[in-house]
């Protein structure tokens, strides 16, 4: 498809040359002389006092807002960054500042405007992250955990936009979240409960599981889950390049002695042992581990570092934080036989870390409670359990989870829409 893009070159390029100056006066007070705070500008930059940042000119060339360099209705830009020329500047003069607003012409006649709000959004790695009101993580504890008020929400709740909202705050920033009284009765895969929370959230995820699979006690299972067996710590499909990011897992029957569901945040035991052992979170953040799944007519594997950093470091802190931790026993493969003797010992003082009892959230969840989390940072796990006595729950199964996927994307897109809704006052 042809995309019309303004002419960016021509007489921008001249006009650089005829800019001998490399330092001009002081530009008038830019937005008003209700902030008394001046602006200034060079042959490749243009600063402005208030906001403590310069603009580089050609910054400010390829994000022209105006509907010739973006498209009215789809918003999408219309010209490539590599088009803007690497010397472009203002014309001579033209560069004009009043209330709220810097306007520059430009050699080819192009005229570009700034409001106030677009340049503070842009003057600080801070203020982008304001405008996309994007939840903060934050590692827990058991006892931080417990603090938090929105640890538990009901269905009910979660009906209207600020249920919904205090839900979705508290999963992005913990990422893990317990709903009472969903409801159990229609166990299909088109009408679960699962399905419709996981909706509420974002999309469904489906996997060679299905969109929405059951969690039971199965005689010669070929998933340890759908045993009675004690069932460590782990997160789900490791044997996937992106496995899923959270996943539901909804209580329809649970009738048995033991089967307490725990918890634990990887996210916080990784930031401790980067701390307090660098090295043996350097090996864990570099080292690869293979995963497979090779039963039942399927043959997965992958590889992923036990720790998972950002691609590429944050604005804010200029390091790079934790994404993800991929860490699954269960289906793990083995290791290469050269991988570091170090990485054994560091890869255990990593489970230490996970499973001190003051890390380990434990619930036992009753009919209709589901429990929402996020898979590539809160593993999960569960004890053994056993029938109780004298309790059938019928058609054989006494301890039964339905569960199912969704990815994160759509849940912070609608966290964010909501948050700008709360901040109007709209919710």
């Amino acid at each position: 498809m042809f995309v019309h893009r303004p002419s960016l070159h021509g007489t921008a390029r001249r006009a650089l040359h005829v800019r001998s100056t490399p330092k001009l006066a002081p530009a008038p007070v830019l937005f008003g002389t209700r902030r008394h705070l001046a602006t200034a500008q060079s042959a490749n930059d243009f600063s402005i006092t208030h906001l403590n940042k310069t603009f580089p000119y050609r910054w400010l060339r390829d994000s022209c807002q105006c509907t010739s360099c973006v498209h009215p209705t789809t918003l999408q830009k219309l010209h490539r960054t590599s088009d803007i020329p690497r010397d472009i500047a203002p014309k001579s003069d033209g560069v004009h500042t009043d209330q709220d607003q810097l306007r520059i012409e430009w050699p080819d006649g192009h005229v570009s405007s700034y409001s106030n709000d677009f340049l503070s959004r842009y003057s600080s790695p801070s203020e982008l992250a304001q405008f996309h009101r994007d939840a903060k993580r934050e590692a827990w504890d058991v006892s931080t955990f417990d603090a938090a008020p929105n640890k538990i929400v009901s269905w009910k709740k979660m009906q209207n936009e600020r249920g919904l909202l205090d839900a979705v705050d508290h999963l992005e920033r913990y990422g893990l979240l317990i709903v009472t009284d969903l409801p159990n009765a229609d166990t299909t895969n088109e009408g679960a409960a699962s399905r419709k929370l996981a909706d509420t959230f974002s999309r469904l995820k489906t996997t060679f599981y299905g969109e929405t699979w059951n969690v039971k006690n199965i005689i010669n299972s070929r998933n340890i889950a759908y045993t009675n067996l004690y069932l460590g710590f782990h997160t789900d499909l490791q044997y996937f390049e992106a496995p899923p990011r959270f996943q539901i897992l909804h209580c329809i029957r649970n009738r048995v002695k033991g089967g307490t569901s725990l918890f634990t945040d990887a996210l916080a035991a990784a930031e401790t042992l980067r701390r307090t052992d660098p090295a043996a979170f350097a090996l864990l953040a570099s080292v690869p581990v293979p995963f497979h799944y090779v039963n039942d007519g399927h043959h997965l594997h992958r590889t992923h570092t036990t720790i998972e950093l950002a691609r590429v470091p944050d604005a804010r802190t200029g390091r790079f934080e934790i994404a993800h931790v991929n860490y699954s026993p269960p289906f793990q493969a083995p290791l290469p036989p050269d991988t570091p003797p170090m990485f054994f010992d560091a890869l255990g003082r990593f489970a230490a870390l996970l499973e001190r009892d003051d890390a380990v959230y434990r619930y036992t969840l009753r009919e209709t409670d589901a429990v929402v989390f996020d898979n590539r940072r809160v593993l999960h796990a569960r004890t053994a359990f056993t029938d109780a006595e004298d309790v059938d729950g019928g058609e054989g199964v006494n301890r039964w989870l339905q569960g199912c996927y969704f990815d994160a994307d759509s849940l912070m897109d609608r966290g964010r829409v909501l948050r700008e809704k709360a901040a109007n006052g709209d919710i």
